[in-house]
């Protein structure tokens, strides 16, 4: 196994890669032909072809578009039956541009062909005693990368009264051909606090709580908990790991400052999106200040694996902490440097909370939303020259 300690970048000043500030195409309209509006798009892939498709979520359809950005086709939609969803979470690319899709709702995995056509469908059962599937992860081969909740940690409630790393946290690769599903490795999970009262018990949020991260490419999955710069690269056929990536970075304590903007968003977003006045929202939010909460912020906020298997690392950032660009990592662990990406794109992946970007060999493909919370998808030109 390898250790690799990132001192510094080896990028200097002026050099690097750089992400185009306009995007070469634009999938999107806030009025107009339904085809073009989008609502909770889990994610896009872009084809062999330069064509587009994107998994729209408030839908649960796949639409597919051309290089132009001109509607092709539109696939599944919401519902039960073959080919719908009920809650579309993922969308990735396989061999021969067939698309895989998962509704978290319905265990559900289906496979489409280039054409929209529904090819098979396969229900996740997971071969471990309650353990439940929670998301899809990425793509290797023709194998869906998948977190499930572990059922060694899922069972009985832990025995404590505070701060917990539960439930645990199993990734496994799901056959696409078979749907066979093999464990690849454990993780303990996001932290959180059982609280008990009496005969009660409660397992609430954790602010700045730390947790794991994880990453696909083809053949490996790239894994980090947020309380340590400590990236795992682990082979998806063995589970062993094959490599990991260091960086010494002192975390950074919670402050006040911290609390009040976290306390701040909380407002706004319920006066915003919540439809309530601002007084109620502080009245709501008065009680926030004394939940448990981490000691120090997370390192950072997730990672990603690009096409040609460098990780980009999106540093933590959250309500009065400034978004920094990506450090981006070779596939040997030698520190490149940081990479800049438009604002108001969507950059990284957490499970079950934003949407994929897809990183190129010359590209960036992600969701953009305006400052009306429009959303598009964008395409970026990624210029390693």
């Amino acid at each position: 196994m390898a250790i690799a300690t990132a001192v510094e970048p080896v990028w200097g000043p002026g050099e690097g890669w750089t992400v185009g500030e306009q995007p070469l195409l634009e999938i999107g309209k806030a009025i107009g032909d339904p085809a073009y509006q989008l609502y909770d798009v889990v994610g896009a892939v872009r084809l062999s072809t330069g064509d587009i498709v994107l998994g729209d979520g408030g839908s649960g359809e796949l639409r597919r578009y051309d290089r132009d950005g001109t509607f092709v086709w539109r696939a599944a939609g919401e519902g039960e039956g073959p080919g719908e969803h009920r809650s579309l979470s993922f969308v990735g690319v396989l061999a021969g541009d067939s698309l895989v899709s998962y509704d978290r709702a319905l265990w559900r995995v289906q496979i489409f062909d280039a054409d929209g056509e529904l090819v098979r469908t396969i229900r996740v059962e997971p071969p471990w005693r309650e353990s439940r599937p929670r998301s899809a992860v990425g793509v290797s081969g023709r194998q869906l990368i998948m977190n499930f909740t572990d059922g060694a940690y899922g069972g009985a409630w832990p025995e404590v009264d505070g701060v917990v790393r539960w439930p645990g946290i199993r990734i496994g690769a799901l056959d696409l051909s078979d749907g066979t599903i093999h464990a690849v490795s454990d993780f303990p999970g996001e932290e959180g606090v059982i609280r008990r009262s009496g005969e009660g018990v409660a397992h609430i949020g954790y602010d700045f709580g730390k947790g794991p991260q994880f990453a696909v490419a083809p053949g490996t999955l790239a894994a980090v908990d947020t309380e340590a710069f400590h990236v795992r690269s682990i082979s998806l056929r063995e589970g062993s790991t094959a490599r990991i990536l260091r960086r010494d970075i002192a975390p950074i304590p919670v402050t006040s400052a911290h609390v009040d903007a976290e306390i701040e968003e909380y407002i706004e977003t319920n006066v915003t999106y919540g439809g309530v006045s601002r007084a109620q929202a502080e009245e709501m939010a008065r009680g926030r200040r004394e939940d448990p909460r981490a000691p120090t912020l997370p390192i950072l906020r997730s990672i990603r694996l690009d096409a040609v298997g460098n990780l980009w690392v999106e540093p933590f950032f959250g309500a009065g902490i400034e978004v920094g660009p990506f450090e981006v990592f070779a596939a040997d662990g030698t520190w490149l440097g940081s990479v800049s990406v438009p604002a108001g794109l969507e950059r990284g992946f957490i499970p079950d909370f934003a949407p994929g970007l897809e990183i190129g060999d010359d590209y960036l493909l992600g969701v953009w939303s305006d400052a009306q919370g429009v959303e598009y998808v964008r395409l970026y030109s990624l210029d390693k020259s």
